[in-house]
């Protein structure tokens, strides 16, 4: 019987696996039905996934091996996709945020929901702020603090021209790491700058839109010369915090931590609540307000996301009509011969909908 070797993920293309076992990459195939000792253990690997694979006879000079387990995760990056729950990358030691500085503008607002993510997925991250030749650097020192402040590692660089490359070398040093941030922010060059000779596409902005293109369209992890393992993921366009309650948004926050005890209320969600020691500390300066904005905008999300509206504002009911057929409310009160559930909620509270009673009402 084949003696079972553990290695990590490289690479997941087509069903095609490359492991690092040792200091050899071994091509593999997965079987059908892996080896799952509880429901911890994921049913097909990732990059970064641990493995167990058995070597499997070939005619070529090259071993190959069959994946037979993968070992349970400490961390995922996932986004949603059609829906469902996609994981693209597992056991992250540290998460690169990159944004440009120029061309296109700096977003904070999508670097701000990136930090998040890694908050909730509890992966370090550092900020790269990339491109700073295209401006004048001082002027981002204001922005520099905000997130020093927070707590976040900083690092300025210039992908083409070298700067800053090697203090971000020194962040990655031992580590399983990530890129991720928009297309055009300069994620694949700055790999390549990283590791010279790696062979990753770059993206160009679009001179119309401002926005990058999409190139890099699938994640691997690539071994380098100073002890990192450096995945460079696909463009960010819309990634979302899967499946997350609004009262667990204000923990991704770091500095908002620090403030809640200081609330009135123990749910307080800093939006309308009153003596809110975190709309103080906005009030006062000690928390940037547009780090605020952000936390305002993707707790909005989340909360149409609840209530089934999505980004144009129509609820499950209208999508379901605009697609031929009834909306479910409207078929579960035809289905039952009479009053739909919107309407006997609607006169069980004496005419108020649920939603009409906002979060402002409640505390005014």
């Amino acid at each position: 019987m084949p003696v079972t070797e553990r290695g990590l993920v490289l690479r997941a293309h087509s069903a095609q696996y490359s492991v690092l076992s040792g200091e050899e990459t071994i091509e593999c195939r997965a079987r059908r039905r892996l080896r799952r000792e509880n429901d911890d253990w994921p049913e097909f690997p990732v990059p970064g996934d641990e493995v167990e694979w058995t070597p499997q006879s070939s005619g070529g000079a090259r071993r190959q091996g069959s994946i037979e387990a993968v070992h349970p995760r400490r961390s995922e990056v996932s986004r949603t996709r059609f829906g469902a729950k996609h994981v693209v990358l597992a056991n992250l030691d540290l998460l690169v945020v990159v944004i440009a500085v120029r061309n296109p503008a700096l977003d904070r607002g999508l670097l701000d929901r990136l930090l998040a993510i890694a908050e909730r997925n509890r992966l370090p991250a550092v900020v790269c702020f990339n491109k700073v030749d295209l401006i004048d650097v001082s002027e981002l020192d204001p922005v520099r603090a905000i997130y020093e402040a927070a707590g976040y590692a900083v690092v300025c660089t210039a992908a083409k021209a070298g700067h800053g490359v090697d203090a971000l070398r020194e962040q990655l040093r031992g580590h399983i790491c990530a890129l991720m941030g928009p297309s055009g922010a300069g994620k694949s060059r700055l790999v390549r700058a990283l590791e010279p000779g790696l062979e990753v596409r770059t993206g160009e902005v679009s001179e119309k839109t401002g926005q990058g293109r999409h190139t890099t369209t699938r994640v691997d992890l690539h071994r380098t010369h100073f002890g990192a393992l450096l995945a460079d993921t696909p463009g960010v366009r819309d990634f979302s915090l899967w499946q997350l309650e609004p009262l667990e948004l204000r923990e991704l926050f770091p500095e908002f931590r620090a403030k809640h005890d200081g609330c009135r209320f123990g749910g307080c969600l800093h939006v309308v609540e009153p003596e809110c020691a975190v709309k103080a500390a906005v009030d006062h300066g000690t928390i940037d307000a547009t780090r605020y904005r952000s936390y305002q905008a993707i707790l909005e999300g989340l909360e149409q996301e609840r209530a089934g509206v999505d980004r144009e504002g129509r609820s499950r009911n209208e999508r379901a009509k605009d697609r031929g057929g009834a909306g479910r409310e409207d078929r579960s009160n035809k289905d039952r011969g009479g009053m739909g559930r919107e309407d006997r909620s609607h006169k069980e509270r004496g005419g108020m909908q649920r939603e009409g009673r906002s979060r402002r009402e409640r505390f005014e």
